[in-house]
């Protein structure tokens, strides 16, 4: 296992289809909090921003659930946690912005 020399608090933004309710929304962001935890990530928390229209078309979805996560960790974990977010098909779009600096 690597030696983490530097924690970074992170901003993650995903947007979800706007086809399921509240509870689906639940099952399908909670593993990936869970695979934060493994990873090692700190001071995870969940903001839900609801469902609200896109500024423009994405698969043919005008709307979508946002959901903001902010977690405290190293930067070598970012990339397992992007790559699946991208190859979630539940997923429109997603971001992860350094909050630290």
């Amino acid at each position: 296992m690597q030696k983490i020399t530097e924690i970074n608090n992170y901003e993650s933004m995903v947007v979800l289809s706007s086809e399921y309710n509240e509870s689906e929304l639940r099952k399908i962001v909670y593993p990936y909090i869970e695979q934060l935890k493994k990873l090692g990530a700190l001071s995870i928390s969940i903001v839900t921003r609801g469902k609200r229209d896109l500024a423009y078309t994405i698969d043919k979805h005008k709307n979508g659930y946002f959901i903001q996560v902010y977690f405290a960790s190293s930067p070598n974990i970012l990339g397992i946690y992007q790559t699946k977010l991208n190859l979630d098909k539940n997923i429109l779009r997603s971001m992860v912005i350094n909050v630290s600096k």
